[in-house]
C-alpha cells in the first residue's frame, strides 16, 4: 500500500509538558561533581585534614520516545466505526523520554492487511489534547518535545465512499527521533470498520490543559453526535437507577485516581431522550449526589429512550468537575476516558462492533509544587519543635544553641544563636535541616550571605569534615537532609555585636523558591592575650612582681634571667620572643622545661619564641646574656626601673598587636677569653637544608686569630659548610680562612647543614664546631659550639580519579576520565590516599560524599599495610569490616585504616611511609 497523500504541513515545536515521568533521569548539561577528603594525625601528633582533587561529569544526551497506544495490523491498539465517505479520527499521545529536547518526525503509513487504503490520511496535533480537531489547528510533519513532555495528535483517516460495511482499513503513526534516527516507535496501527448504522462518538476535553498542583480544579467534558447512518437506539437496561433498570444511552465517565469529584458539578445535555446525571456511590447507579464528593466513583450522562430514538447528527455533551488531592506526587499523570453505549443494530443489547465507543484519553500532568524548609537542626519548618540545641564539633568542642522562630514570616524565618563565647580565632559550627516541602524531587543550592570580610564559611555534611558542593541533593518530596555551616574567624578579629550569617537554600528547579535561616554568631572577643614575668609571677594578675631580678657578672660572663608566659587567651597560639641588652651583649633565649630558672645543661636549642601553648598553658625560658670580654663596667640601680638596661618582650604571633614586657638590670664587673656561641638545635627535612647562627667573641685584651675544626658527625654523607661573611661564600669548616678579632670584638659564623634525600624521620646527628683563637703572647684558648640537627617530615596525599562505565563492573568503560555520562550508566571513582612522607601517620580515615545526581551503587577499599584490615563508616564513629550497601543524599561513605586489626580506628593505627590505601566509589547517575 501507499503512504498517505498529505497537504500543506507544519512543524510542530512543543515545549508543554503533559507528564512529567522523568524517564531518562538527569537532564544532558548537568555537572556531577565529587570531591573526597582525608583526616589524620601527622608525624607531631597533631590532626590534619587533606582534600583531593576534583572530578566532574557531565551528563549526557540521550535520546527516546513513545507513541501510544500501541498495536499491530493483527492487533490493532484501536478500533472505530465509521460511515462510507466520512472521516474516522484516531487519537495518540508522543512522549520524549529523552533527556534533552528532540524533534519526533510522523509519517501515517496506510496497512498491507486489510480490505481498503483510507482516500486521504493526515496528522494533526491536538493542541488542547479534547481528541477532536478543533479551528486553527494545523496538519503536522513532526513535534518537537522538551525532556519528559508529552502532546497529542490526532490521525485523521477518510473511508472512501462505497465500501461495504464490515470492511476495514488499517492506518499506523510512526515516528523517528531527529537526535538519534535510530531511535523510532513504528508498532501504532489502528482500525477502521465501514459501518452504515448508528455511529456516535466520544470526544473528551479538560480544562486547564497545562499543568496543575494539588488543589487545583479540573473541567472535564465529554462530547459528541450521531455521525452514523441512522437513528442510534437505546440499550435495554443500560443502567440499574436506584434500584430500577432503564433504556436508553449511557455516557459514563470514572473519577480519575488522585482527585475528588466536586459537588454540584455534573451537568448533561442531549438532543433526544430524556437526560440525567446519575452518580455511581458504592458501586451502584443513583440519581442523588451524595454529601460527600469522595463517594462519588463515577459520572454518567443518561439519556432514557426507547427504539431508534436518537436521530442522526443528535448531539450529547457532559460535563463535570474534580479536585486533585493533596499530596499528589509531581509527575503524576491524571487519566480520563469516557465510554458511550448504544443501540446500532436494533438488537438493543449494546454489545455489537461498535456499540461501546471509548472516548480519547486526557492527560493532565501534575506540576511541581516546590517549597523548601531551611531552618536549625530538626526545626526546618520553624514551629520549635523538634529543634536540636546542640552540635559536636570534629574537635570534639559542643556547640549550644538558643532557637528563635517567625512562624507567622511566609517563608519561615527562623534563627539559632551560640551560647557560649566565641573568640578571634575560633572555628565555629552550626547544624541545619533542609527539608523538601514540595511534591517532586528537587535539589538545592546553599548559599552562606552576610560573611564578614575575611571569614571562610562552607557548607559541610552533617559530620563537619566533608566539604558539600552545590547544588546538594536530589531529595524527594518530604525528605531532609542535615547539613553543617562551618565558618572559621581570623584571629585578629572582635565585633561589637552579633554577627548574622543567613543561609538561603534555593530550589534549582525554581530559583524563586528559597527559604532562609539565620545562624547568630555572638559578638566575637578577643582571643589572644598573655602575661610574660618571671619566674612563678605569670598568670597572677599583679604586674608588680613580673620584672626578674638584676645580675651582675664579669667581663665575658654570662648573667641568666628565668622567666616564664602564659596564654592567657582564648585561642592557641605561639609567642614570639624579643630581647634588647647593652650593645656589644649578646642574648640567647633557652628553654627551661623545668621551670627551675636555671640553663639545663646541656643547654638546649636555642628559641626565639613559645612555640604552640594552649589556653591556660605555660613555658618558661631562660634568658643568656654574653658579655664580651673587656667591656666597661656597668653600674645600675636596682630599685630603679628607670634605668633598666635588659627588656624581654612576648608578642602574639596570631595577633602582633598583643603584647607584654619586662625589664631588669645588667651589672658588668670585666677578663679574657675567647668565646664560641650559642649551640643551635634545628629540624630539617629530607632532602634539605638548614643554616645555623653562631657568634665567635675574643674576650682577651689582644687580638686574636681564629680558626675552626669540626668533628662529631656521624652522617659521612650530610655535609656541613662554614661562612664567615654573612653567607656570601661558603667553605668546608676545616678550610675557612682565620679571622682577626680585637679585644672585646665578636662576628658572627654561620654553619650550614646539607642534608641529602633518604634519610629517615628521626635521624639525629650532632656536629661539634671548634674555634681556636691564636693570641700573640696569651695562652692559645679554644670554644666551641654543638650543632644538633633532627630529620622531621610526613604528609599524606590524596588523589582521585573517574571514569564512567557502562555497567556496575565497569567491564565497559565509556570514559576514561569520567569527563561524561549518560543516565543509567556508572562512575567508579578510585580515591588514593599515600604516606609520602618519612614518617608513620596515625589514625587515617578516608571519606567521599554521594554526589548529587547519583544513586549508590557499591564501595570497596584495599590497602598495601600488610596484616591491616579497612573498616567502613557512614557517620565517621561507627566502624564495621562489612561495607555499606546503601547511602542516602548527601551522606558520606568513610573508610578508616585498621593497622593492628582491633576493630577500631585510633591513634595506634599507622599508615608507614610510602604505603596506601584505595578506595573504590561507585555510583549510578540518574
Amino acid at each position: 500500500m501507499k503512504l498517505a497523500s498529505v497537504g500543506s504541513k507544519f512543524v510542530f515545536v512543543l515545549f508543554f509538558a503533559l507528564g512529567l515521568a522523568l524517564a531518562a533521569g538527569t537532564p544532558a548539561g548537568t555537572e556531577i561533581r565529587n570531591q573526597a577528603s582525608a583526616k589524620y594525625t601527622d608525624s607531631s601528633g597533631q590532626p590534619q585534614t587533606t582534600t583531593s582533587n576534583e572530578v566532574v561529569t557531565v551528563v549526557q544526551p540521550v535520546y527516546g520516545f513513545t507513541i501510544t497506544p500501541d498495536g499491530t495490523e493483527a492487533a490493532p491498539g484501536q478500533i472505530k466505526t465509521g460511515l462510507q465517505g466520512a472521516p474516522v479520527y484516531f487519537n495518540y499521545v508522543v512522549t520524549n523520554t529523552g533527556n534533552i529536547a528532540d524533534t519526533i518526525q510522523l509519517t501515517a503509513p496506510q496497512g498491507t492487511a486489510d480490505a481498503f487504503d483510507f482516500s486521504s490520511v493526515k496528522i494533526y496535533h491536538d493542541a488542547n489534547c479534547n481528541g477532536t480537531v478543533d479551528p486553527g489547528e494545523v496538519e503536522v510533519t513532526s513535534v518537537r518535545l522538551d525532556a519528559d513532555a508529552s502532546t497529542c495528535v490526532i490521525v485523521e483517516a477518510v473511508i472512501p465512499a462505497g465500501e461495504a460495511d464490515g470492511n476495514t482499513g488499517h492506518a499506523n503513526l510512526s515516528g523517528a527521533s531527529t537526535g538519534d534516527p535510530s531511535q523510532t516507535d513504528t508498532a501504532n496501527w489502528a482500525r477502521a470498520v465501514v459501518t452504515s448504522q448508528a455511529v456516535l462518538d466520544a470526544a473528551k476535553g479538560s480544562s486547564p490543559s497545562g499543568t496543575v498542583v494539588p488543589g487545583a480544579t479540573i473541567d472535564y467534558a465529554v462530547h459528541g453526535s450521531n455521525k452514523g447512518g441512522r437513528a442510534a437506539g437505546a440499550v435495554t437496561g443500560v443502567a440499574v437507577v436506584d434500584g430500577t433498570p432503564t433504556d436508553g444511552i449511557l455516557i459514563a465517565d470514572a473519577i480519575p485516581a488522585d482527585t475528588t469529584y466536586v459537588l454540584g458539578s455534573a451537568s448533561g445535555t442531549a438532543g433526544a431522550g430524556s437526560v440525567s446525571v446519575i452518580y455511581k456511590v458504592g458501586g451502584a447507579w443513583t440519581a442523588t449526589e451524595p454529601a460527600s464528593g469522595s463517594d462519588v466513583s463515577e459520572v454518567a450522562l443518561l439519556i432514557a429512550g426507547a427504539g431508534a430514538f436518537f436521530p442522526q447528527g443528535a448531539q450529547y455533551r457532559l460535563g463535570f468537575q474534580v479536585t486533585v488531592d493533596a499530596g499528589t506526587p509531581a509527575g503524576t499523570t491524571i487519566e480520563n476516558t469516557a465510554t458511550v453505549n448504544f443501540d446500532a443494530s436494533g438488537d438493543g443489547d449494546g454489545g455489537d462492533t461498535g456499540e461501546q465507543v471509548e472516548s480519547n484519553t486526557t492527560r493532565t500532568p501534575v506540576g511541581a509544587s516546590r517549597a523548601v524548609l531551611n531552618g536549625p537542626a530538626g526545626d526546618p519548618d520553624s514551629d520549635g519543635a523538634g529543634f536540636s540545641a546542640s552540635y559536636t564539633d570534629p574537635s570534639g568542642t559542643t556547640w549550644t544553641y538558643a532557637e528563635t522562630t517567625d512562624t507567622s514570616d511566609p517563608r519561615n524565618d527562623d534563627a539559632q544563636r551560640i551560647n557560649e563565647a566565641v573568640h578571634g580565632g575560633d572555628v565555629v559550627y552550626f547544624k541545619n535541616t533542609l527539608t523538601n516541602g514540595g511534591n517532586v524531587e528537587d535539589s538545592y543550592t546553599l548559599d552562606v550571605g552576610g560573611v564578614p570580610a575575611g571569614w571562610t564559611c562552607q557548607i559541610m555534611a552533617a559530620d563537619g569534615t566533608t566539604p558539600l558542593a552545590n547544588p546538594v541533593g536530589p531529595l524527594a518530596a518530604g525528605a531532609a537532609l542535615d547539613y553543617v555551616v562551618k565558618c572559621t574567624i581570623p584571629a585578629d578579629v572582635t565585633t561589637a555585636s552579633d554577627t548574622d550569617l543567613t543561609v538561603r537554600a534555593t530550589s534549582e528547579g525554581d530559583p524563586a523558591v528559597w527559604n532562609e535561616t539565620h545562624d547568630v554568631v555572638p559578638p566575637v572577643q578577643s582571643g589572644y592575650a598573655l602575661d610574660l614575668a618571671k619566674d612563678g609571677a605569670s598568670g597572677d594578675g599583679d604586674p608588680a612582681n613580673d620584672n626578674p631580678a638584676p645580675a651582675a657578672v664579669d667581663p665575658g660572663a654570662t648573667a641568666y634571667y628565668g622567666f616564664e608566659v602564659s596564654n592567657t587567651g582564648q585561642n592557641p597560639d605561639t609567642y614570639d620572643l624579643g630581647v634588647t641588652v647593652p650593645s656589644g651583649m649578646t642574648p640567647t633565649i633557652y628553654p627551661d622545661p623545668d621551670c627551675d630558672g636555671v640553663l639545663d645543661s646541656p643547654a638546649p636549642a636555642p628559641v626565639t619564641d613559645t612555640g604552640l601553648l594552649d589556653p591556660g598553658e605555660k613555658a618558661c625560658f631562660v634568658l643568656a646574656v654574653e658579655v664580651p670580654a673587656g667591656a666597661p663596667p656597668l653600674t645600675q640601680d636596682p630599685n630603679d626601673p628607670a634605668d633598666d638596661n635588659v627588656t624581654i618582650t612576648a608578642t602574639s604571633n596570631a595577633n602582633p598587636a598583643i603584647s607584654d614586657t619586662i625589664t631588669t638590670d645588667l651589672i658588668v664587673n670585666p677578663v679574657a677569653d675567647l668565646r664560641f656561641t650559642p649551640d643551635r638545635n634545628g629540624t630539617v627535612t629530607s632532602p634539605g637544608t638548614i643554616v645555623y647562627t653562631h657568634t665567635v667573641s675574643n674576650l682577651g685584651n689582644e687580638a686574636a686569630s681564629v680558626t675552626f675544626a669540626e668533628s662529631g658527625s656521624t652522617h659521612p654523607t650530610w655535609t656541613y659548610q662554614i661562612s664567615t661573611d654573612g653567607g656570601a661564600t661558603w667553605t668546608d669548616v676545616a678550610s675557612a680562612a682565620a679571622i682577626n678579632l680585637a679585644p672585646g670584638a665578636s662576628q658572627e659564623v654561620q654553619v650550614r647543614v646539607i642534608v641529602p634525600d633518604g634519610e629517615p624521620i628521626g635521624a639525629i646527628d650532632t656536629n661539634r664546631i671548634t674555634a681556636n683563637a691564636d693570641y700573640p703572647t696569651a695562652t692559645d684558648d679554644s670554644a666551641g659550639v654543638t650543632d644538633t640537627t633532627t630529620v622531621v617530615g610526613g604528609d599524606l596525599r590524596i588523589e582521585k580519579r573517574g571514569e564512567t562505565c557502562a555497567d556496575a563492573a565497569c567491564a565497559t568503560i565509556t570514559s576514561a576520565d569520567a569527563s561524561q555520562a549518560k543516565p543509567g550508566e556508572y562512575i567508579r571513582y578510585t580515591v588514593t590516599a599515600s604516606n609520602i612522607g618519612t614518617a608513620d601517620l596515625k589514625k587515617v580515615i578516608v571519606s567521599d560524599p554521594l554526589p548529587g545526581y547519583t544513586d549508590f551503587a557499591s564501595v570497596s577499599a584495599s590497602t598495601t599495610v600488610a596484616g591491616a584490615q579497612l573498616l567502613f563508616s557512614t557517620d565517621g564513629t561507627t566502624w564495621s569490616p562489612t561495607a555499606p550497601t546503601t547511602l542516602a543524599t548527601g551522606q558520606a561513605v568513610f573508610v578508616g585504616l585498621d593497622s593492628n586489626a582491633d576493630g577500631a580506628v585510633d591513634e595506634n593505627d599507622l599508615l608507614a611511609p610510602g604505603a596506601s590505601l584505595t578506595l573504590i566509589f561507585t555510583v549510578q547517575v540518574q
